[in-house]
């Protein structure tokens, strides 16, 4: 069973290449990208500390947001432990601090540094390309093409496509120290490192929600940092109990790491719909129309 479907009338192209430009315009102007980190220490000296960072991505610009809440508890446990402790590894032949410097020269001779790609401007750019290409779509329904009706569905696919790997651009941008950075950057605690930890747990669930995903990650172990340096070698080779040496410097973390696309993106999928509304005129109309009024004469 068919659902009925209107009539095409005389202005039904231009009020569709309106609906779409209006449509192309709002999206154009909203956040493309949201990315936001809720985290909060739940065990150990620095809990309960919660720190909350949102980046917000428009066709222009990157807004970053952190704000830390209940901060006293984590500030006095970054003075309390000492930084320079850290788990043994297994070690090599190799030295870090030749290899460091090596690698800083190497660095230095490379072009590669002045010519790393700008993958924001990449993803913007397409976007944009897309949503005009979009809008001409719409305007050349309106011409009686035979492959009109493809190329709307182009732009309209490459519109989708463009939106959905946004999130992609980002995530490569990181990677190359590009503007905006990691929303955890600016939260307390991304300068600890997790070397200074033994007998560590982490737990990761990635789920999909609307227009992204959902990363949630929770972390615990010890921090040899708020171990005397004599007691470290014990709780290395065992983890202690609550009252034992070392008990107390038990940490669990856990965080949510969301990444989705603007709240109005979705407002694209209403153009499928205005599709079967307001269909096109046919590509032969005008040919039906003119061999009407000749045979009318």
């Amino acid at each position: 069973m068919r659902l009925p479907r209107p009539r095409s009338f005389a202005a039904s192209g231009g009020v569709r290449l309106i609906i779409t430009a209006l449509f192309a315009v709002h999206v154009f102007i909203s956040a493309w990208l949201v990315a936001s980190v809720e985290a909060a220490y739940t065990e150990g000296r620095p809990a309960p500390t919660e720190f909350h960072s949102v980046v917000a991505i428009d066709n222009e610009q990157t807004f970053v947001d952190v704000r830390i809440e209940r901060a006293t508890s984590f500030f006095l446990y970054t003075l309390q432990r000492d930084s320079s402790a850290t788990a043994p590894v297994n070690s090599s032949n190799i030295d870090d601090s030749s290899f460091s410097s090596d690698s800083d020269d190497s660095d230095e001779d490379s072009p590669s540094k002045d010519t790393d790609t700008d993958w924001l401007k990449l993803g913007r750019n397409w976007i944009k390309i897309s949503l005009v290409l979009l809008v001409l779509s719409e305007l050349i329904m309106m011409l009686s093409w035979k492959w009109r009706h493809y190329l709307r569905i182009f732009a309209f696919s490459m519109t989708l496509i463009a939106f959905a790997s946004f999130p992609l651009f980002y995530v490569a941008s990181l990677g190359d120290g590009d503007e905006g950075g990691s929303p955890a950057n600016g939260a307390p605690g991304a300068e600890v490192e997790t070397r200074s930890f033994v007998h560590t747990e982490e737990d990761l669930h990635l789920k999909p929600i609307w227009l992204g995903f959902e990363l949630q990650a929770d972390f615990s172990g010890y921090d040899l940092g708020l171990v005397e340096e004599e007691d470290r070698e014990g709780v290395i080779a065992q983890p202690p109990e609550e009252n034992e040496t070392g008990g107390n410097a038990f940490i669990a973390f856990e965080s949510t790491f969301n990444i989705e696309l603007g709240k109005n993106l979705d407002s694209l999928f209403l153009l499928p719909f205005m599709w079967y509304f307001l269909p096109a005129r046919p590509i032969n109309h005008d040919k039906k129309v003119y061999d009407t009024l000749v045979e009318e004469e």
